[in-house]
């Protein structure tokens, strides 16, 4: 008979104590914390890089968006966009993958965005090395219309057709280009006090 048969006759053989419930837990509690960590950080870090690839999307024209993302983005990533203001029942269509020639395009709710075939109103805003001078200068062209409006800045257009309007503001690199299908609309823009202004 071995040693152990021995002492386990005699009671003195205590057999190996399994290991308690209670003795996993510690263990089981921080795998579940660290799972927890885990998943929260990767969770953050997709949260973090659909919400880049959102405004990519916004800033090269493949998204339309409301009045408040439009100046979320325009604010945070710090472009130099004007428009005439929020129209009602509208949304906007940005393209700014070039800084110095950015649009902003006016389209209606529910309407695709790549319908091409309906003209809508479209904001442009150009770097122009003096845009004030060189839009009084385009007013000088054959048929060209141009004037100061009541905020200092030379506008211009073509007396052929109205539905493009060119406003060089005063002591700025910046010209803005107002163009609308609706008769006269881009010249009523043009002419309003503080119609035309930059998204902030």
């Amino acid at each position: 008979m071995s040693d152990s048969g021995i002492r386990e006759i005699i009671g003195d053989y205590k057999p190996k104590k399994r290991r308690s419930l209670r003795a996993v837990i510690p263990y089981l509690v921080t795998a579940i914390i660290f799972s927890l960590i885990s998943f929260s950080v990767t969770f953050v870090i997709n949260k973090q890089q659909r919400a880049k690839e959102e405004v990519l999307l916004v800033i090269h024209g493949g998204k339309s968006v409301d009045e408040a993302e439009l100046r979320r983005v325009v604010t945070a990533k710090k472009l130099n966009v004007y428009w005439v203001g929020p129209e009602k029942g509208f949304r906007y269509v940005l393209n700014a993958a070039v800084t110095s020639s950015i649009s902003l395009r006016y389209i209606p709710e529910g309407s695709s965005l790549g319908d091409n075939k309906v003209a809508y109103r479209e904001i442009g805003t150009f770097v122009s090395a003096n845009a004030f001078k060189v839009t009084q200068q385009a007013a000088t062209l054959q048929n060209g219309v141009g004037f100061v409006n009541v905020d200092g800045n030379a506008v211009y257009y073509d007396s052929r057709d109205a539905k493009n309007v060119y406003i060089g503001l005063k002591d700025m690199d910046i010209q803005v280009e107002i163009f609308d299908p609706r008769p006269d609309q881009s010249l009523a823009e043009a002419l309003m006090q503080g119609r035309v202004q930059k998204i902030k």
